[in-house]
């Protein structure tokens, strides 16, 4: 039966379906739609569908038909009128089973005078063919809710328009989502059934966008009440804003519409983060809502603001390094087969990483896994991707260390850290410890690659503990004066540090990554006058009583330590240098600069068939090479002048010579 609706597809014509859903102006009548086969090179006109499938054991039926072209001949008298001079004795035109009557196409196509036609049709004619077939609920009722009364809507649906049996169709129907969803006239986002209280959500949603302060907003000609925003924490906690394949869906679009029900609203009237903020900002001093009920409220956006993210990288992506932080997101998401965590995302990757990257869903997903980190390093021309790898021993991986795993995340815990780890890839435009060592980068089996470097030093002392995910101010303290000991700052004879300046201002730096974020300020790399923020942290550490910064200097601080730290550890190395990395981290774990690497890192030395084979274990930060210092002499001669400026060092100072350099050898890493 399945073949008998999905006719195959022309891969060179770049054909598609498209879902002609009949109207109806009674909500419970069964859908009913037939699928007509284009070419999207023809530019027909049609909307398109982003939606959750739900779970797809619970279906519904719809009524499905399917249409055929096949051909009539139509043997016409000598026409009367200048508009059928061109037809022909006998020609062939195209028809649809769906139509009711040959001659009343006849009609339509010759329509002129009394002349006298005569149709001769093809034995083969036959009934259309239709038949109930099971689709899930929530795609059953969004169809209820947007189809028109009295006309014909046409959809891209992709449960029904790509025939999901067949991996061959998907495989060549993925590479068209980029162009499908981007031709629709308009992508409709179903957000799924109404509930109570889920009207007056869409409406205060609709308000925030005009940027009306949420204490002011009036519904039925009363102001809003926390039964709203937790009507409305709960429509933006929808699967759908969690699902893979929208955000593509949502972020090529024309024009999108959400849609709960009969309400909706429109994608580009919903308010930038900055706006957000300000307006929950309002609403907390205004004190009209539960504390509880507004942080709910706060949080159910967190989606939202991820693909407001997603939308600006996208939309000012202008290397491929830079789509590497859309490829990020993939974990954040949900999907119920896990390859999609990177097909899903093609869509909005640049040419070069789209023609890469070829969608076979007859590999494993440590295949595609691997394929996709090989094509993005090697698209990306540096090791961005190595900071999204998260060490696991190898009884318990399933890939090498060099590849993220795109598994969708559970958790809270793991969900803030994964989080993280995806916003210090910011980061990597503030370095570059490799200097001028372009990437060398090869795959020499499948799961050993080779890359160039070179060994910098080994850690000597590390911390016992890694910074929690949202820790208390108590926790935080205590981590501090753990890691002053790893470095032994109580030590008053250790004050100077090994390339020179204070070992107490080395560790401040170190403790955020030597990356200021100010309230209000974009991140740039630390200066001088920030050591009075982390004075005013420290001093709010030790002293405060409450559980908030009094201070936006501490805040501020406390905002860019948590940026650099979450999940690291604190570590010195054996020449003295001060670091933070993965929580992972052992003692004599080796520190390398590799060639195409922003940043250093950490390698597990192996047994294997080459003598510098390794694990990865993740990204560092190391304070003092962080510009190249270490494997270029220009990079220590700028580093050095940069220093005496900035630290306002006298030029009599003698600065520590830096180790000398070191050659760049062939690495695997496993």
């Amino acid at each position: 039966m399945a073949s008998e609706f999905w006719k195959p597809l022309d891969r060179a014509r770049r054909q598609i379906r498209l879902a002609h859903l009949a109207p109806s102006n009674r909500l419970d009548d069964q859908p009913s739609l037939s699928l007509r086969i284009v070419s999207l090179d023809e530019n027909h006109p049609y909307e398109a569908l982003s939606y959750v499938w739900g779970d797809p054991k619970i279906t519904a039926p719809i009524q499905l038909r399917s249409v055929h072209q096949r051909s009539i001949n139509v043997i016409a008298s000598i026409p009367l009128s200048s508009h059928l001079s061109n037809l022909s004795v006998a020609q062939t035109f195209n028809i649809e089973e769906s139509k009711p009557s040959v001659m009343e196409l006849a009609t339509n196509v010759i329509s002129s005078g009394t002349h006298k036609v005569q149709v001769s049709a093809h034995s083969d004619l036959s009934d259309t063919c239709t038949s109930e077939w099971p689709v899930t609920t929530n795609l059953e009722t969004a169809m209820k809710y947007l189809r028109h009364e009295f006309a014909e809507r046409i959809l891209w649906i992709d449960a029904i328009c790509i025939d999901q049996s067949n991996i061959t169709e998907r495989n060549s129907q993925v590479p068209l989502m980029q162009a499908i969803y981007s031709n629709a006239e308009v992508v409709h986002v179903w957000l799924g059934s109404p509930t109570t209280g889920s009207d007056n959500a869409m409406a205060l949603l609709k308000e925030v966008g005009q940027g009306v302060l949420l204490q002011e907003i009036k519904l039925q000609d009363r102001l809003i009440d926390d039964n709203d925003l937790r009507s409305t924490t709960e429509l933006m906690t929808r699967a759908w804003w969690n699902r893979t394949w929208v955000q593509q869906e949502l972020l090529l679009a024309k024009r999108a519409v959400f849609s709960c029900g009969f309400s909706s609203f429109e994608w580009s009237s919903m308010p930038s983060a900055d706006r957000f903020n300000s307006l929950v900002d309002s609403a907390m001093k205004s004190l009209r809502f539960d504390e509880y009920v507004l942080d709910d409220f706060t949080d159910s956006f967190d989606a939202h603001m991820r693909i407001q993210n997603m939308e600006e990288i996208h939309d000012k992506g202008t290397q491929d390094e830079d789509f590497v932080l859309i490829m990020a997101q993939g974990r954040l998401c949900q999907n119920t087969d896990k390859r999609d965590s990177v097909y899903g995302f093609l869509g909005l990757m640049s040419d070069n990483i789209a023609s890469r990257i070829k969608p076979d869903y007859n590999m494993s997903v440590c295949e595609v896994f691997q394929d996709a980190a090989t094509q993005l390093t090697i698209c990306a021309q540096s090791l961005i991707l190595f900071s999204l790898t998260q060490y696991m021993p190898k009884d318990t991986r399933s890939t090498p260390t060099w590849v993220p795993s795109w598994n969708t995340l559970s958790g809270v815990e793991s969900l803030e850290e994964w989080s993280n780890r995806s916003l210090r890839l910011i980061q990597h435009d503030y370095f570059s410890s490799c200097a001028e060592h372009d990437l060398k980068f090869e795959v020499v089996n499948p799961n050993m690659s080779k890359l160039s470097g070179t060994q910098f030093d080994h850690i000597r002392g590390i911390s016992s503990g890694s910074a929690p995910c949202d820790p208390t101010l108590p926790e935080v303290l205590k981590l501090h004066h753990e890691w002053r000991l790893v470095c032994n700052l109580e030590n008053e004879s250790v004050s100077h540090y090994i390339v020179g300046g204070k070992a107490s201002d080395a560790y401040w730096r170190t403790l955020i990554n030597d990356i200021y974020k100010g309230v209000g300020e974009s991140r740039r790399r630390c200066q001088t006058s920030d050591y009075k923020a982390y004075l005013e942290w420290l001093h709010e550490l030790e002293n405060s009583t409450t559980a908030y910064w009094d201070s936006d200097l501490a805040n501020s601080f406390h905002i860019s330590y948590s940026e650099a730290c979450m999940d690291r550890r604190f570590f010195v190395t054996k020449k003295g240098y001060f670091g933070i990395g993965p929580a992972e981290l052992k003692e004599g774990d080796e520190i390398y600069i590799l060639a195409g690497g922003k940043h250093p890192f950490a390698l597990r030395p192996l047994l294997g068939p080459h003598p510098d084979t390794f694990e990865l274990v993740g990204d560092c930060y190391v304070h003092g090479i962080m510009d190249g210092e270490a494997v270029s002499d220009r990079s220590r001669d700028q580093n050095t002048m940069d220093r005496k400026k900035h630290e306002e060092l006298p030029d009599s100072q003698s600065l520590e010579p830096y180790l000398p350099l070191h050659d760049f050898h062939d690495v695997f890493i496993v």
